[in-house]
């Protein structure tokens, strides 16, 4: 479990500062394939805070105001009702939700990269920040939605990167006070991995390190051959 949590916490802030988060529900089947789910989502929150404001300060002022605000007004909706449901949800249904969810997001994205498609998603932020912020309260899922919606925007990666980081810091921060309720946070587990945190700011150096120059075609490539195959696996086990 030792380096399975190290390895989350690098992707995590890999992932934010790199790829705006695209690596988030792969790091989410890791952790869950390691520890319970719902302490997975317990212990993966306050990583994910940091991470969001780590990242912000390496892309400081980068992001898009108007974009943040315009995802943000849906994806509130979205948490207050992912949230009512998130302590409610047995392991086996979280785990289940959480593939499925995958699943669904890829085939999502793919669906944006035909022209019709990606022109009605440029048109409709509203349903990417309602399921984003629905599934995000449940399982930190928020990050393909947005994703894929950014992706029909103009955005050059470094303003890309950092939109969805300061659109995933406040939606972060919206969800501890149900996490609160619903016992999710569990004290122990979270201390004993203090050394993950550490990695998260070495991953947020080498996510901005390469965030003009990697290869976005290949990266997309590869990042959906591993959420396919996570889900997969979550599904089997």
């Amino acid at each position: 479990m030792i380096i399975v949590i190290a390895i989350a916490g690098f992707l995590i802030g890999f992932s934010k500062a790199g790829v705006g988060g695209t690596l988030g529900p792969f790091v989410t089947v890791l952790v869950a394939l390691t520890v319970p789910a719902d302490d997975a989502i317990g212990l993966l929150l306050p990583m994910l805070i940091i991470a969001d404001w780590v990242t912000m300060t390496a892309h400081w002022r980068q992001w898009v105001t108007p974009i943040v605000l315009r995802l943000l007004a849906a994806a509130t909706v979205g948490i207050a009702f992912g949230s009512t449901l998130v302590g409610s949800i047995d392991e086996a249904r979280l785990r289940n939700l959480i593939a499925i969810a995958m699943l669904l997001f890829v085939a999502y994205y793919l669906a944006t990269k035909t022209r019709i498609a990606a022109q009605l998603a440029l048109k409709h932020a509203w349903p990417a920040g309602l399921i984003s912020g629905f599934v995000s309260a449940l399982a930190h899922l928020g990050g393909p939605p947005i994703f894929a919606y950014l992706l029909t925007t103009d955005l050059k990666p470094r303003r890309f990167v950092a939109t969805s980081a300061a659109l995933f810091a406040i939606i972060n921060l919206l969800k501890v006070p149900a996490y609160l309720l619903a016992g999710l946070f569990d004290g122990e587990l979270i201390s004993s991995v203090w050394y993950a945190w550490f990695a998260i700011p070495f991953g947020v150096v080498a996510g901005r390190s390469l965030v003009s120059r990697m290869d976005r075609v290949v990266f997309d490539r590869i990042t959906t051959t591993l959420l396919v195959g996570g889900a997969l696996v979550l599904l089997l086990t």
